[in-house]
């Protein structure tokens, strides 16, 4: 019996370590993703604001999982993402589908590393959607994401610092993997903001 918990617990895990390599690598494009969402018209309101407050989220480096460092560190970003988006697939499935045909690995692999993620973490998912539901209030360098969604100036200037992040972006493949072997690193962190009330 211990043994077939102990090979579901580290299928689960690779599962999981696997979602995250493929997340972390696909970053430079989720964002670019999320950028067409922002800029959609024919997208609701709503959305929009949830895909700034996701890029925003990116950009101003909060961090849903506190001690983790180097590439570990954009595990918290790659599942922000994901949860927004699945936010915006339930709002807005139709124009979520018309961009997923056009679009990043985020938009047609976000429910698959979800449910990765689920089943490895948990109730410590509630850690990332407590960071998600914080994105749509995020302001960085003056910007929110209701300015980034509907105004002329602030979609401008998301635009630019989004191409700019991007750049910094591009991680080799062998780094990530042999970083994210550690994953587990994260659990001991999310668990120490599980109780803990959101900011």
């Amino acid at each position: 019996m211990r043994l077939s918990h102990n090979r579901r617990t580290m299928s689960a895990r690779d599962g999981f370590m696997n979602a995250m390599i493929e997340g972390v690598l696909a970053l430079p494009y989720d964002l670019k993703a999320l950028l067409r969402l922002v800029e959609d018209p024919d997208l609701d309101d709503e959305s929009r604001v949830d895909a700034a407050g996701a890029l925003l989220h990116v950009l101003s480096g909060s961090n849903a999982i506190p001690g983790v460092r180097g590439l570990l560190a954009y595990v918290d970003d790659v599942l922000v993402l994901r949860l927004l988006v699945e936010r915006i697939a339930q709002r807005s499935p139709d124009a979520l589908a018309r961009h997923a045909d056009e679009s990043s690995q985020l938009l047609e692999s976000w429910d698959a590393h979800l449910s990765a993620s689920r089943a490895y973490l948990g109730e410590l998912m509630v850690v990332l959607e407590r960071a998600a539901d914080g994105c749509r209030n995020l302001v960085h360098e003056g910007h929110d994401a209701a300015r980034c969604a509907h105004d002329t100036d602030g979609a401008n200037w998301l635009y630019d610092e989004i191409q700019e992040r991007v750049l910094k972006l591009d991680f080799p493949e062998d780094e990530v993997t042999r970083a994210l072997r550690g994953i587990e690193q994260v659990l001991p962190q999310l668990r120490t903001r599980v109780g803990a009330r959101p900011a």
